[in-house]
C-alpha cells in the first residue's frame, strides 16, 4: 500500500506532486501537515503528533470529515513526521512518499527528514516536491531512472562515502568511483535519455531526479 505522509513544511506544485496525490492510497498527517492535506484536497485519514501547530478550526474540519486524531506528549524522542512514518508503517504501508518535507520556518525539520530516509531499511520513502523526487540506495544495490532527456540527476553519499558507484545514461558518467560526505560532486548531472541507472557497492547514497 502507498501510503502519503503530510509533513508540516512547504508543498511546491509540480509533476511528482500531481503523480503522488493521483497514486497515493492512504494518507496520514503530521500535526499541521493536515492543513497541507486539506489545501491539496486530501483528507487525512490520520493524524498524529503532540497538535501543538494544529489549529483548532482545522482540527474540527478533520473530526467531522472523519479523520482519526492520534495526540502524541510534547515531551518525546521522535519527531511528528517520524510518528507520522511508524503509524504508516503500522497500517501496512509497502511504500511511503513524504510531502512537506522540505521548506517551512524551521530548517532544522528539513534536515531531520532528510535523513530520516535512512532510518527505514524495510520500508520505500521518498520525499516529493514540485517536480522532484529523492530516495535511498543502499549499497550494495542499484537503480533505474525513468525520465526524459534532459531531466536532472543527483547523487549525495549520506556516510563518509559511497563507494563503487556506477552509473549508465548520463553527461558524466562515474565508473566505480567514490563519492565523499560533504563534497557534492554529484550535484546536477544530466540524463541523455528516456533511462538511466545507478549502482553502488557500498554506503548510503541519496538520489534526487528532478524533471525538467
Amino acid at each position: 500500500m502507498h501510503v502519503i505522509v503530510f509533513a508540516a513544511g512547504t508543498v511546491q506544485a509540480g509533476s511528482a506532486v500531481t503523480e503522488t496525490l493521483r497514486r497515493g492510497e492512504l494518507a496520514i498527517a503530521a500535526d499541521s501537515g493536515a492543513s497541507t492535506a486539506l489545501a491539496l484536497g486530501c483528507t487525512p485519514a490520520i493524524v498524529v503528533g503532540d497538535l501543538d501547530s494544529l489549529d483548532q478550526a482545522t482540527r474540527t474540519v478533520l473530526e467531522r470529515a472523519g479523520s482519526q486524531i492520534v495526540q502524541a506528549q510534547i515531551e518525546k524522542d521522535e519527531t511528528d513526521t517520524e510518528l507520522a512514518i511508524d503509524v504508516a508503517i503500522q497500517q501496512g504501508a509497502s511504500r511511503i512518499t513524504l510531502l512537506g518535507a522540505l521548506g517551512g520556518t524551521r530548517f532544522e525539520h528539513t534536515i531531520a527528514n532528510l535523513l530520516l530516509l535512512t532510518a527505514y531499511p524495510d520500508t520505500p520513502l521518498e520525499l516529493v516536491d514540485g517536480n522532484a523526487r529523492g530516495w535511498l540506495l543502499r549499497g550494495p544495490g542499484e537503480t533505474r531512472i525513468n525520465g526524459k532527456e534532459g531531466d536532472l540527476l543527483s547523487l549525495f553519499p549520506l556516510q563518509s562515502s559511497a563507494e563503487g558507484v556506477c552509473t549508465e545514461g548520463l553527461y558524466y558518467p562515474l565508473h566505480n568511483e567514490a563519492l565523499r560526505f560533504g563534497r557534492p560532486r554529484g550535484i546536477s548531472n544530466v540524463l541523455l535519455g528516456e533511462q538511466a541507472r545507478v549502482s553502488l557497492v557500498e554506503g548510503l547514497l541519496m538520489i534526487v531526479h528532478t524533471a525538467i
